[in-house]
Protein backbone atom coordinates (compact mmCIF):
# COMPACT_ATOMS: atom_id res chain seq x y z
CA UNK A 1 0.00 0.00 0.00
CA UNK A 2 3.00 2.63 0.64
CA UNK A 3 4.70 1.71 -2.34
CA UNK A 4 2.22 2.68 -4.67
CA UNK A 5 1.55 5.80 -2.58
CA UNK A 6 5.23 7.21 -3.13
CA UNK A 7 4.14 7.82 -7.10
CA UNK A 8 0.62 7.61 -7.37
CA UNK A 9 -0.73 9.98 -4.32
CA UNK A 10 -4.28 11.99 -5.39
CA UNK A 11 -3.24 14.55 -2.55
CA UNK A 12 -0.04 15.70 -4.77
CA UNK A 13 -2.16 15.75 -7.91
CA UNK A 14 -4.97 18.54 -5.83
CA UNK A 15 -2.72 20.43 -4.22
CA UNK A 16 0.14 20.41 -7.06
CA UNK A 17 -2.91 21.70 -9.42
CA UNK A 18 -4.12 24.00 -6.65
CA UNK A 19 -1.25 26.03 -6.30
CA UNK A 20 -0.15 26.23 -9.98
CA UNK A 21 -3.69 27.47 -11.21
CA UNK A 22 -3.52 30.22 -8.42
CA UNK A 23 -2.55 33.50 -8.68
CA UNK A 24 0.58 33.22 -6.26
CA UNK A 25 1.71 30.85 -8.00
CA UNK A 26 3.20 33.06 -11.15
CA UNK A 27 3.09 35.94 -8.54
CA UNK A 28 6.00 34.05 -6.20
CA UNK A 29 8.38 32.54 -9.41
CA UNK A 30 8.60 36.07 -10.28
CA UNK A 31 9.53 37.50 -7.08
CA UNK A 32 12.08 34.87 -6.87
CA UNK A 33 13.46 34.87 -9.74
CA UNK A 34 14.02 38.86 -9.75
CA UNK A 35 15.40 38.97 -6.52
CA UNK A 36 17.77 36.53 -7.36
CA UNK A 37 18.17 38.60 -11.28
CA UNK A 38 18.94 41.76 -9.03
CA UNK A 39 21.69 40.17 -6.50
CA UNK A 40 23.10 38.65 -9.91
CA UNK A 41 23.51 41.93 -11.26
CA UNK A 42 24.76 43.49 -8.28
CA UNK A 43 27.56 40.61 -8.04
CA UNK A 44 28.92 40.66 -11.40
CA UNK A 45 28.69 44.87 -11.35
CA UNK A 46 30.63 44.68 -8.14
CA UNK A 47 32.98 42.27 -9.32
CA UNK A 48 33.37 44.01 -12.94
CA UNK A 49 33.77 47.35 -11.42
CA UNK A 50 37.13 48.52 -12.02
CA UNK A 51 37.67 49.55 -8.61
CA UNK A 52 37.03 46.09 -7.22
CA UNK A 53 38.07 43.83 -10.10
CA UNK A 54 40.26 40.75 -8.31
CA UNK A 55 43.67 40.65 -9.48
CA UNK A 56 43.00 36.81 -9.67
CA UNK A 57 41.02 37.24 -12.63
CA UNK A 58 37.49 36.46 -14.02
CA UNK A 59 37.62 33.11 -12.60
CA UNK A 60 37.51 34.66 -8.92
CA UNK A 61 34.45 37.30 -10.32
CA UNK A 62 32.73 34.09 -11.40
CA UNK A 63 33.04 32.12 -7.88
CA UNK A 64 32.44 35.12 -6.25
CA UNK A 65 29.09 35.64 -7.97
CA UNK A 66 28.03 31.82 -7.83
CA UNK A 67 28.82 32.15 -3.82
CA UNK A 68 26.31 35.26 -3.78
CA UNK A 69 23.68 33.30 -5.85
CA UNK A 70 23.84 30.07 -3.97
CA UNK A 71 23.46 31.62 -0.49
CA UNK A 72 20.84 34.00 -1.62
CA UNK A 73 18.73 31.06 -3.36
CA UNK A 74 19.85 29.36 0.06
CA UNK A 75 17.60 32.07 1.98
CA UNK A 76 15.06 32.35 0.02
CA UNK A 77 14.49 28.33 -0.75
CA UNK A 78 13.98 28.86 2.96
CA UNK A 79 11.64 31.89 3.40
CA UNK A 80 9.25 30.31 0.50
CA UNK A 81 9.08 26.19 2.55
CA UNK A 82 7.99 27.18 5.47
CA UNK A 83 5.20 29.21 4.00
CA UNK A 84 4.19 26.64 1.66
CA UNK A 85 4.26 23.30 4.18
CA UNK A 86 3.36 24.92 7.49
CA UNK A 87 -0.56 25.50 6.55
CA UNK A 88 -0.66 21.94 4.58
CA UNK A 89 -2.33 19.83 7.33
CA UNK A 90 -3.58 22.75 9.81
CA UNK A 91 -5.22 24.63 6.46
CA UNK A 92 -7.58 21.35 6.09
CA UNK A 93 -8.73 21.29 9.78
CA UNK A 94 -9.45 25.22 9.42
CA UNK A 95 -11.23 24.19 6.45
CA UNK A 96 -12.90 21.21 8.21
CA UNK A 97 -11.82 18.88 5.64
CA UNK A 98 -9.02 17.12 7.72
CA UNK A 99 -11.56 14.74 8.82
CA UNK A 100 -12.73 13.68 4.88
CA UNK A 101 -8.97 13.09 4.56
CA UNK A 102 -8.49 10.59 7.96
CA UNK A 103 -11.87 8.57 6.55
CA UNK A 104 -10.69 8.51 3.11
CA UNK A 105 -8.63 5.35 1.49
CA UNK A 106 -5.56 7.13 1.86
CA UNK A 107 -3.41 6.18 5.24
CA UNK A 108 -1.92 8.76 7.22
CA UNK A 109 1.67 8.44 5.61
CA UNK A 110 -0.36 8.92 2.10
CA UNK A 111 -1.51 11.92 3.92
CA UNK A 112 1.93 13.18 4.59
CA UNK A 113 3.63 12.09 1.83
CA UNK A 114 1.60 13.69 -0.74
CA UNK A 115 1.07 17.13 1.01
CA UNK A 116 5.15 16.94 1.14
CA UNK A 117 6.00 16.35 -1.98
CA UNK A 118 3.24 18.80 -2.99
CA UNK A 119 5.02 21.49 -1.29
CA UNK A 120 8.55 20.80 -2.73
CA UNK A 121 7.56 20.08 -5.91
CA UNK A 122 6.97 23.87 -6.16
CA UNK A 123 10.33 24.33 -4.88
CA UNK A 124 12.08 22.49 -7.11
CA UNK A 125 10.06 24.16 -9.43
CA UNK A 126 11.86 27.68 -8.42
CA UNK A 127 15.13 26.08 -8.39
CA UNK A 128 15.17 24.82 -11.80
CA UNK A 129 13.50 28.24 -12.98
CA UNK A 130 17.31 30.06 -11.83
CA UNK A 131 19.22 27.16 -13.06
CA UNK A 132 19.86 29.81 -16.41
CA UNK A 133 20.70 32.45 -13.87
CA UNK A 134 23.09 29.89 -12.38
CA UNK A 135 24.83 28.83 -15.98
CA UNK A 136 25.98 32.46 -16.73
CA UNK A 137 28.84 32.08 -13.90
CA UNK A 138 30.21 29.27 -16.01
CA UNK A 139 31.15 31.79 -18.58
CA UNK A 140 33.41 33.02 -15.90
CA UNK A 141 34.80 30.00 -14.63
CA UNK A 142 35.92 29.51 -11.35
CA UNK A 143 33.34 27.18 -10.19
CA UNK A 144 33.47 23.40 -11.56
CA UNK A 145 30.57 20.73 -12.28
CA UNK A 146 31.10 18.72 -8.35
CA UNK A 147 30.65 22.35 -6.64
CA UNK A 148 27.59 22.91 -8.85
CA UNK A 149 25.47 19.51 -8.13
CA UNK A 150 26.52 19.35 -4.52
CA UNK A 151 25.43 23.31 -3.92
CA UNK A 152 22.45 22.35 -5.79
CA UNK A 153 22.24 19.23 -3.27
CA UNK A 154 22.46 20.74 -0.35
CA UNK A 155 19.94 23.58 -1.55
CA UNK A 156 17.10 20.57 -2.14
CA UNK A 157 18.12 18.55 0.72
CA UNK A 158 17.54 21.92 2.79
CA UNK A 159 14.19 22.23 1.32
CA UNK A 160 13.07 19.07 2.02
CA UNK A 161 14.53 19.48 5.89
CA UNK A 162 12.71 22.60 6.14
CA UNK A 163 9.56 21.55 4.73
CA UNK A 164 9.27 18.00 6.56
CA UNK A 165 9.55 19.96 9.72
CA UNK A 166 7.03 22.69 8.99
CA UNK A 167 4.94 19.88 7.96
CA UNK A 168 4.91 18.18 11.11
CA UNK A 169 4.30 21.52 13.11
CA UNK A 170 1.08 22.10 11.31
CA UNK A 171 0.32 18.27 12.27
CA UNK A 172 0.85 19.73 15.73
CA UNK A 173 -0.45 23.16 15.78
CA UNK A 174 -4.42 23.85 15.36
CA UNK A 175 -3.39 27.28 13.40
CA UNK A 176 -1.94 27.82 10.11
CA UNK A 177 -0.57 31.03 11.82
CA UNK A 178 1.39 29.57 14.55
CA UNK A 179 2.58 26.51 13.07
CA UNK A 180 4.20 29.10 10.04
CA UNK A 181 5.34 31.17 13.22
CA UNK A 182 7.08 28.71 15.11
CA UNK A 183 8.47 26.72 11.42
CA UNK A 184 10.01 30.18 10.75
CA UNK A 185 11.60 30.74 13.94
CA UNK A 186 13.01 27.11 13.98
CA UNK A 187 14.11 27.85 10.31
CA UNK A 188 16.19 30.98 11.45
CA UNK A 189 17.23 29.54 14.55
CA UNK A 190 18.62 26.64 13.33
CA UNK A 191 20.04 27.41 10.07
CA UNK A 192 21.15 31.45 10.24
CA UNK A 193 21.29 32.39 14.07
CA UNK A 194 23.33 29.08 14.75
CA UNK A 195 25.96 29.40 11.59
CA UNK A 196 26.54 33.07 12.46
CA UNK A 197 26.57 32.64 16.43
CA UNK A 198 28.51 28.99 15.79
CA UNK A 199 31.21 31.29 13.38
CA UNK A 200 31.80 33.80 15.65
CA UNK A 201 32.40 31.32 18.69
CA UNK A 202 34.88 29.89 16.05
CA UNK A 203 36.43 32.59 15.56
CA UNK A 204 37.02 33.68 19.11
CA UNK A 205 38.61 30.15 19.83
CA UNK A 206 35.22 28.55 21.18
CA UNK A 207 35.79 25.66 18.76
CA UNK A 208 33.53 23.12 20.68
CA UNK A 209 30.73 25.05 20.74
CA UNK A 210 31.73 26.35 17.99
CA UNK A 211 31.41 23.20 16.08
CA UNK A 212 28.33 21.85 18.24
CA UNK A 213 26.44 25.50 16.89
CA UNK A 214 28.09 24.52 13.02
CA UNK A 215 27.03 20.72 13.03
CA UNK A 216 25.14 19.82 10.01
CA UNK A 217 24.65 23.58 8.92
CA UNK A 218 23.99 24.16 5.34
CA UNK A 219 25.52 27.77 5.24
CA UNK A 220 28.51 26.42 6.64
CA UNK A 221 28.46 23.49 3.90
CA UNK A 222 28.03 25.44 1.08
CA UNK A 223 30.66 27.78 2.24
CA UNK A 224 33.23 24.79 2.37
CA UNK A 225 32.21 23.41 -0.89
CA UNK A 226 32.71 26.58 -3.03
CA UNK A 227 35.28 28.26 -0.87
CA UNK A 228 37.93 25.35 0.25
CA UNK A 229 39.20 24.88 3.94
CA UNK A 230 41.80 27.75 3.04
CA UNK A 231 43.64 29.54 4.73
CA UNK A 232 42.80 32.33 3.17
CA UNK A 233 39.41 32.19 4.57
CA UNK A 234 38.12 34.58 7.38
CA UNK A 235 36.00 34.09 9.83
CA UNK A 236 32.47 34.00 7.80
CA UNK A 237 33.79 31.72 5.29
CA UNK A 238 34.91 27.70 5.69
CA UNK A 239 37.20 28.23 8.26
CA UNK A 240 37.25 30.01 10.93
CA UNK A 241 41.05 32.07 11.34
CA UNK A 242 42.95 32.81 14.53
CA UNK A 243 45.81 35.62 14.97
CA UNK A 244 48.97 33.70 15.38
CA UNK A 245 51.60 35.29 18.02
CA UNK A 246 53.65 36.55 15.13
CA UNK A 247 50.92 38.38 14.15
CA UNK A 248 49.64 36.47 10.81
CA UNK A 249 46.29 34.41 10.69
CA UNK A 250 46.44 30.61 10.24
CA UNK A 251 43.21 28.15 10.28
CA UNK A 252 41.88 27.27 13.72
CA UNK A 253 42.11 24.07 15.15
CA UNK A 254 39.22 21.84 14.65
CA UNK A 255 38.06 19.21 17.09
CA UNK A 256 36.21 17.41 13.80
CA UNK A 257 38.64 17.94 11.19
CA UNK A 258 35.85 16.14 8.92
CA UNK A 259 33.46 19.17 9.32
CA UNK A 260 35.71 21.64 7.59
CA UNK A 261 37.13 19.46 4.91
CA UNK A 262 34.24 17.73 3.14
CA UNK A 263 30.84 18.49 5.32
CA UNK A 264 28.29 18.56 2.59
CA UNK A 265 27.53 14.79 2.64
CA UNK A 266 27.66 14.74 6.63
CA UNK A 267 24.88 17.84 6.16
CA UNK A 268 23.01 15.90 3.65
CA UNK A 269 22.30 12.77 5.70
CA UNK A 270 21.71 15.07 8.88
CA UNK A 271 18.73 16.68 6.58
CA UNK A 272 17.49 13.92 5.41
CA UNK A 273 17.32 12.46 8.93
CA UNK A 274 15.37 15.59 9.55
CA UNK A 275 12.78 14.65 6.96
CA UNK A 276 12.31 11.04 7.97
CA UNK A 277 11.66 12.33 11.18
CA UNK A 278 9.41 15.34 10.50
CA UNK A 279 7.41 12.67 8.62
CA UNK A 280 7.37 10.47 11.36
CA UNK A 281 6.30 12.86 12.82
CA UNK A 282 3.75 14.24 10.92
CA UNK A 283 2.19 10.55 10.64
CA UNK A 284 1.94 9.84 14.44
CA UNK A 285 0.08 12.67 15.25
CA UNK A 286 -2.49 12.22 12.40
CA UNK A 287 -2.72 8.50 13.78
CA UNK A 288 -3.87 9.42 17.32
CA UNK A 289 -6.86 11.92 15.47
CA UNK A 290 -9.14 9.45 13.85
CA UNK A 291 -11.78 10.93 12.24
CA UNK A 292 -15.56 10.58 13.21
CA UNK A 293 -16.40 6.94 12.78
CA UNK A 294 -12.82 5.58 13.21
CA UNK A 295 -10.66 5.08 10.07
CA UNK A 296 -8.63 2.03 7.98
CA UNK A 297 -4.80 2.71 7.81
Amino acid sequence: MIRPLLFINPLILKDGLARVRSWRAPAIIATYLGLLGLFAALAFSTQLSGAQRPPTGYAQVGSNAFTALALVQLALVCLVAPGLAAGAISGERERQTLDVLLVSCVPSFGIVWGKLVASVAFMLLLILAALPLFAVVFLFGGIDGGQFLATQLLTVTTALAVAAVSLFLSALFRRTLAATVVAYGLTFGVIAAAWYVGSGLMAQGHFRAGEALLFGNPIQAMLTVLRGPGPFLNPVGALPLVITTGGGFAPAPLLMPGLAAEPWPLTVAVELAVVLLGMTGAVLLLRERPGPGGRPD
